[in-house]
């Protein structure tokens, strides 16, 4: 008599194929060096945000016992003072905190601004033709043709130095940089089909911008934006470091470097925490950035190579 064979075991739904973002998410997780510099990133933005309820002190406070008889400010891990003081008694860890605060606020607010301004000027750009195209783009490079950091000094001189005057000078700045590059893909994207069948369609410039040619650059202005963060840090420290940035006695990076340069060989944590803030800054948003890049460009080889998955 036959033996009934066991019943197969039923089959595995197929997984679920995971969309662009989803394969980008995936990718970005296993770079070591992106999640490393997210983690930069997310401990900064918490010491910025929460700068009222971690500093000792108020960062403008000069305090009396926070120089030495001799006048000269406290080494870290003085009594009372974690970081040591400045110049003039005050706590160096609350005017480090605080100073979080005026660079990440100047970094992710003008690169966000320069996002929109350059993807909307991009876009117009792009999808447009004639005078309106060149005229758009001519302004850009008016722009582009002047240094940053010279044009910054011009307006600066006639204009009061603060917070939003050099967050909207450096988007005004990174916005034309950007818009080169939006409309460059916008130029390309304009002659697929999928944007002649609209147009054949009917369908107005506006609703073809955000339903076909947005999503398309999206990636790019993203990679972007998240590297400019670290370009506007330094663009802010710059500024505030030749005296036309954050004024004092606002705590800023760039201001605490400049009033410590005096005591490199007596004080040298005067420059050495604010200078380290900054750098470490930097490399969190390039390698979030750098990570980015490779993960919403899968024809980089880089991919790879970085997560060990090819």
């Amino acid at each position: 008599m036959a033996v009934a064979s066991p019943a197969a075991p039923a089959a595995e739904p197929a997984s679920r194929e995971r969309g662009y973002w989803g394969k980008a998410a995936h990718t970005l997780v296993r770079d070591w060096t992106a999640m490393l510099g997210l983690g930069i990133v997310v401990v900064l933005g918490a010491a910025a945000i929460l700068a009222p309820v971690l500093a000792p002190y108020d960062p403008a406070f000069q305090h009396r016992e926070g120089l030495t008889l001799d006048g000269r400010p406290l080494g870290p891990g003085s009594s009372g003072f974690v970081l040591g003081t400045d110049p003039l008694g005050r706590d160096e860890l609350s005017r480090l905190l605080y100073g979080a605060r005026a660079s990440l606020l100047v970094g992710v607010g003008g690169t966000v601004l320069a996002a929109l301004v350059g993807t909307a000027v991009g876009c117009a750009a792009g999808m447009s033709r004639g005078l309106a195209q060149i005229g758009l783009m001519r302004s850009a490079d008016v722009v582009l043709s002047f240094p940053v950091l010279l044009l910054a000094m011009v307006l600066l001189a006639v204009t009061q130095p603060s917070l939003v005057t050099i967050m909207l000078i450096f988007a005004v700045a990174y916005g034309a940089y950007l818009a080169r590059i939006v409309f460059t893909q916008v130029v390309s994207l304009r002659e697929r089909e999928f944007i002649l069948a609209a147009q054949t369609a009917g369908v107005r410039t506006g609703p073809i911008i955000f339903r076909h040619v947005v999503p398309h650059v999206l990636p790019s202005v993203i990679v972007y934006t998240t590297l400019g963060v670290a370009t506007a840090i330094l663009f802010e420290a710059a500024l505030s470091y030749v005296g036309i940035g954050i004024q004092p006695p606002a705590a800023s990076w760039g201001n605490m470097i400049d009033g410590g340069q005096s005591y490199l060989i007596s004080a040298p944590w005067l420059i050495a925490f604010p200078g380290g803030a900054l750098v470490l800054a930097m490399i969190g948003f390039s390698l979030l950035g750098d990570g980015l890049r490779d993960a919403l460009d899968p024809t980089l080889d880089r991919v790879g190579r970085v997560t060990g998955v090819r």
